[in-house]
């Protein structure tokens, strides 16, 4: 009796270790779509049924009226009197730039609403994400810091990614990355707060900030 006795003593203690609330959860595997808000109506293309060429032609002449705007063109600027010079001869085949100009700035407006929208119900959740890391410090040859972006190459030849599609990492100990250009797995408790961080790039060096954080993290090489 008493061997039976201590053998469900011991199974009780197990179970109830096994209950514990601080034991560690399964990280909710996330997907970068998952950190941006999904738009309320489909966003349409305004230049999508336009001929190619046109819709290229557009698309300089509403470059230059937005340098002009933020006083990088004037209007004597060679550039912006060849966009009025193109908005003109396409006019004059009945396209309608003015209306075409309107739609595509509303549509671009819409969508950096939705790049600079961070999701708060993702604050404090245990999460496993996958990712490209860009260093922002080394411990020899080891990395103990870095943004985790979505694509490879993200922020060294292209504008960076938005403020939704960066998360800033830091490890809870240092990482040899095999490459740049080796996707790995993130594991830790992500937090809806924004990092400034300067990143070395090719050319120097830019500001960017990531939406999310992710400290104490732990990672390992990506494997489906």
């Amino acid at each position: 009796m008493r061997t039976i006795s201590l053998l469900f003593s011991a199974l009780a203690v197990v179970w109830v270790s096994s209950g514990m609330p601080d034991a560690t959860p399964l990280p909710l595997q996330t997907s970068w779509e998952d950190l941006a808000p999904e738009p309320k109506k489909p966003i349409e293309d305004p230049l999508a049924h336009l001929d190619p060429y046109i819709a290229a032609e557009i698309y300089s002449i509403a470059s230059a009226v937005r340098q002009k705007e933020s006083g990088l063109l004037s209007e004597v600027s060679p550039e912006y009197e060849t966009a009025l010079e193109t908005k003109y001869r396409l006019e004059k085949r009945g396209v309608e730039v003015e209306n075409i100009l309107f739609r595509l700035e509303a549509v671009e407006a819409e969508i950096r609403k939705l790049e600079s929208t961070l999701i708060g119900k993702l604050d404090g959740q245990f999460v496993k994400i996958p990712g490209y890391a860009l260093p922002l410090e080394f411990d020899g040859v080891a990395v103990q810091d870095f943004l985790l972006v979505p694509y490879v190459g993200a922020c060294i030849h292209v504008p960076p990614p938005p403020l939704n599609q960066m998360v800033f990492v830091k490890l809870s100990e240092p990482y040899v990355l095999e490459s740049l250009f080796a996707p790995v797995w993130i594991t830790g408790r992500i937090t809806v707060k924004s990092e400034h961080r300067i990143l070395p790039v090719s050319d120097g060096k830019i500001l960017v900030t990531a939406g999310y954080t992710i400290e104490g993290a732990n990672v390992e090489a990506y494997k489906q």
